[in-house]
Parts: structure tokens; C-alpha cells; sequence
């Protein structure tokens, strides 16, 4: 029961965050994006974490985190674009947020006794967070610093609210995911110090995450092969 319930755990990750990709694509359905980001933070800090064998002060700041990242999200979106540093709470917590969602996934995996279908589901869903993350952060990084990746144009209106002019930061998703695949298009450029590090950073972390949930797939997989030849 409780191996079941973690599955439907990694396939309800999965879906959340095809649900902010829905958004980035179709920008009359952007509030989809928003709503998404909403329920990954919670479902990884709040229903999850349940399953953790981390120790409990650890859990509990996990989940203030978590509730932390929504906030900071909801306020960075409703404030006027000229209020720019309310995006730094946002990028801070949003990066440690997803950095130890990361770790706690792939232990996640670790302990699981062999592959399944939503295994990897669930290594899927950790993957696409990576880049939503990043997109978030520099998205905030735009209102930041204007200016930081180019060309993109964000909004006129300098006392419109972030949420007002969302759907032009689906341009800066692209390019997060562009940098996660280390494809590197070249149409849009980080043109500051900040956004080319996080550019950079991005770019390590995907090969990186693929490189560690290989390892677990692949040892679960050769475990699965030995217990099969044993029970021959």
C-alpha cells in the first residue's frame, strides 16, 4: 500500500509539472503555469515529505520552505514590475527549494528495489522541475536586473504587475531549458554576470542530475537481474 501510494506521489510530480508546460505553450492558459509551480512545491513539501526517513527538524523546514517558495512566488507575480527586488526572495528560495527536492528525489529512487513505471515517471518530473526552476529564477532575475537575457521584450508598463506581463517570460523558459539540454540555440543571450552564471550553473546541473539517476536506474536494474538469476 504505502509503495503504491509513493507511485502515485511520482506521477502526480509528473503531471503538475506537464501542467506548467501547458501554460508556457498555450499563453492564454498561463495561469495554468502559476498554479502548477503552486501545487510541485506543496505535493514535494507537504505530502511527500511524509515518506521521508529524514530526521523531523529537517522535515519541518523542508516544509516551511515549501510553504515559503508559494509565497514568495504569489507576491513576486502580484507586485508592479518596478518593485524589483521583490523577485530575490523568490530566487532564493525557489533555488534551495529545488536543489533539495533534487537530493531528496534521487535518495527517493535509491531506495526504491527495482524500476517501475513510475520510477521513472518520477525521474521524468525531477528533470522537467530542474528547468522549471530555472526558468522561475531567471524569469525573477529579469525583473532584477532588466536587461539580464536578450532579446526579450517583458512589458511598457512599468506599474504592471509581473502576472500582467507572465506570458513573456515563457521566452525565458525556453531558454532555461535550452541551457538544462546544454543545446545552446544561441537566440536568446544571458547579457549580465548573474544571468550568465545561472546560465552556466543550469547547464552543469542537468547532466549532472541525468548522470546520478543513470546510476540508480541502472543499479536497480542490475539488483532486479540478480535476484531473478538467484531465484532461477
Amino acid at each position: 500500500m504505502a509503495r503504491r501510494q509513493k507511485g502515485s506521489h511520482l506521477r502526480l510530480l509528473l503531471l503538475f509539472t506537464l501542467l506548467v508546460l501547458v501554460g508556457f505553450a498555450f499563453p492564454r492558459l498561463i495561469w495554468t503555469t502559476h498554479l502548477g509551480y503552486s501545487l510541485i512545491a506543496l505535493l514535494l513539501t507537504q505530502v511527500m515529505v511524509r515518506d521521508s526517513q529524514a530526521p523531523q527538524w529537517s522535515d519541518r523546514l523542508y516544509r516551511g520552505l515549501g510553504l515559503l517558495a508559494v509565497l514568495t512566488m504569489w507576491l513576486w507575480l502580484l507586485t508592479p514590475l518596478e518593485l524589483i527586488h521583490s523577485g530575490v526572495p523568490l530566487a532564493l528560495s525557489w533555488s534551495l527549494l529545488v536543489g533539495w527536492s533534487v537530493i531528496r528525489l534521487v535518495k527517493r529512487f535509491a531506495e526504491e528495489p527495482k524500476v517501475t513505471e513510475s520510477l521513472l515517471m518520477g525521474a521524468t518530473a525531477g528533470y522537467l522541475h530542474i528547468g522549471l526552476t530555472a526558468g522561475l529564477v531567471m524569469s525573477a532575475l529579469e525583473t532584477i536586473q532588466p536587461g539580464s537575457f536578450e532579446p526579450l521584450t517583458v512589458a511598457d508598463a512599468a506599474d504592471s504587475s509581473v502576472l500582467a506581463a507572465a506570458h513573456a517570460f515563457s521566452a525565458i523558459n525556453y531558454h532555461a531549458f535550452v541551457c538544462l539540454t546544454t543545446v545552446g540555440f544561441g537566440d536568446i543571450n544571458p547579457m549580465l554576470p548573474l544571468s550568465r552564471m545561472v546560465s552556466v550553473v543550469t547547464s552543469i546541473t542537468g547532466p549532472l542530475y541525468l548522470a546520478a539517476v543513470m546510476g540508480v536506474l541502472i543499479g536497480r536494474f542490475a539488483s532486479s537481474l540478480d535476484r531473478q538469476a538467484k531465484d532461477q
